[in-house]
């Protein structure tokens, strides 16, 4: 495969399967959305926050963030903070942050507000 432009990256090969079929992608040029020194070394946590644990929130209500309004989104924190601690809820709330600065920012800013929020609400502290 050739150089890629300025501005992409080259993305692996990889092989998608849907409904049991396997379709192999080849490498190609995808636009670079992402800051260095932040994320996953070699597919392992390294100088990021490492890879998330899916589902904490979402068990609680805390999905399409964008859809919700402030009272529900934060209803559904309070809960998880009963749950979970307060600690744990703003790590996860500035990971969501952090890692959707650059792809999502409409949602990465719902994030920021809401970590700032359980940590003016709760405070930082563990269970």
């Amino acid at each position: 495969m050739r150089r890629c432009q300025t501005g992409t990256i080259r993305r692996n090969p990889y092989v998608r399967i849907r409904d049991d079929r396997r379709t192999f992608i080849p490498a190609s040029c995808i636009t670079n959305v992402g800051n260095p020194g932040k994320g996953l070394v070699n597919g392992k946590p390294g100088a990021g926050i490492g890879p998330l644990r899916k589902g904490n929130l979402s068990v609680f209500g805390y999905k399409d963030v964008r859809t919700l309004s402030e009272e529900q989104r934060h209803k559904a924190l309070e809960a998880a903070v009963s749950k979970y601690g307060s600690l744990s809820i703003w790590r996860k709330l500035n990971a969501l942050f952090v890692y959707t600065r650059n792809t999502a920012p409409d949602s990465s800013v719902l994030f920021h507000a809401d970590r700032d929020w359980v940590k003016a609400r709760f405070g930082i502290k563990a269970h």
